[in-house]
């Protein structure tokens, strides 16, 4: 007997990060089934970013961004540049929108890229018994929270005055020989 698919419980499924063909042995169903459905259900790109007034160029950046690509690809990407450091401001300078962030993080919700899956799927990184990819989702972990201290930088300076030109060699490990050169 076939149960009638809960569009409400197969997108509530869907945010929570199970997988599809689980979702459609829940519901007894066809994985391709319940891809047409959540098709169908969840919002498009393009309906998701119609309520911000961005250009066609930000659009496509924020599209960029939420398929993981980074600030500088994404905006290499979307504009019409071919200057890395070009694509570097633009992507900086974009980021710093609130509202694009918050279009990118919706545009991730709506797919199911939501924050608690994205956590789910960091701690199963975490958990790995291969250290390279333990620690890295550890790294990720640390800086999804904002663990690490800022990082704080000093600027020293240091007036050294050499009693002889000898002094300088020892002090930067040369040898002696060097300075008759």
């Amino acid at each position: 007997m076939v149960k009638k698919i809960d569009n409400d419980k197969m997108l509530e499924m869907f945010k929570q990060g199970i997988p599809q063909k689980d979702i459609a042995s829940h519901f007894n169903a066809s994985c391709p089934a319940i891809c047409k459905k959540l098709k169908r259900l969840l919002p498009q790109p393009e309906n998701i970013l119609d309520k911000y007034n961005f250009t066609e160029q930000q659009q496509q950046f924020v599209i960029e961004k939420a398929k993981g690509k980074n600030n500088t690809q994404a905006a290499l990407s979307s504009y019409e540049t071919g200057s890395m450091q070009a694509a570097k401001v633009i992507g900086s300078n974009l980021m710093q929108k609130p509202e694009i962030q918050q279009s990118i993080a919706e545009l991730m919700d709506g797919c199911g890229l939501t924050r608690q899956y994205r956590i789910r799927r960091l701690k199963q990184h975490v958990d790995s018994a291969l250290p390279d990819i333990s620690l890295k989702g550890l790294d990720m972990s640390f800086k999804l929270d904002n663990s690490y201290p800022p990082q704080r930088n000093v600027n020293l300076n240091v007036d050294i005055v050499p009693t002889s030109p000898v002094d300088i060699q020892v002090l930067f490990g040369e040898k002696k020989e060097n300075v008759d050169n």
